[in-house]
C-alpha cells in the first residue's frame, strides 16, 4: 500500500476525539471493541486506538538492541467509525459542547458529564 494523501492540508478538520478518550469501534473488523485513543491525526481524519485494528509488521533486527520478528501493533482507524464512551454513564455517546466556568468543554449528550476532566 502507498502512503495516504492528506485530506486536510491546513488541518481545518475538527475531530471530536482527544488522546486518552475511551472509544467504541462502530465499523470494520474490530466492530464492537473498546479501547483508549493513543493519538489523533486530524489531517488524515484517523485515530490510533489501543488494541484495535491490530496489524502484523515483519521487522528486521537493527543491531543488537532491537529484536526482529513479527510485531503486532495497532493501525489507524477513521474517526467516523469511532464513538466516544462517557466515563460517567459508561455508554457510547455523541459529543456536545457547553460552557463551564468560562471555558468550552466537551460533554456527554445523555448525562451531561464533561469528557475533558475525566483524564
Amino acid at each position: 500500500m502507498g502512503q495516504m494523501r492528506k485530506r486536510h492540508v491546513t488541518a481545518t478538520f475538527k475531530v471530536h476525539l482527544k488522546k486518552g478518550d475511551e472509544v467504541l469501534v462502530l465499523a470494520g473488523r474490530s466492530n464492537g471493541e473498546r479501547g483508549k485513543v493513543l493519538n489523533v491525526d486530524p489531517q488524515r481524519e484517523r485515530a490510533t486506538v489501543d488494541g484495535v485494528n491490530m496489524i502484523t509488521k515483519h521487522q528486521k533486527p537493527m543491531g543488537q538492541a532491537q529484536q526482529g520478528g513479527r510485531i503486532e501493533k495497532p493501525a489507524p482507524v477513521h474517526v467516523s467509525n469511532l464513538m466516544v464512551c462517557c466515563p460517567g454513564c459508561a455508554k457510547p455517546t455523541r459529543v456536545i459542547h457547553k460552557e463551564e466556568a468560562g471555558k468550552k468543554v466537551r460533554a456527554c449528550k445523555h448525562c451531561g458529564a464533561t469528557l475533558d476532566a475525566a483524564k
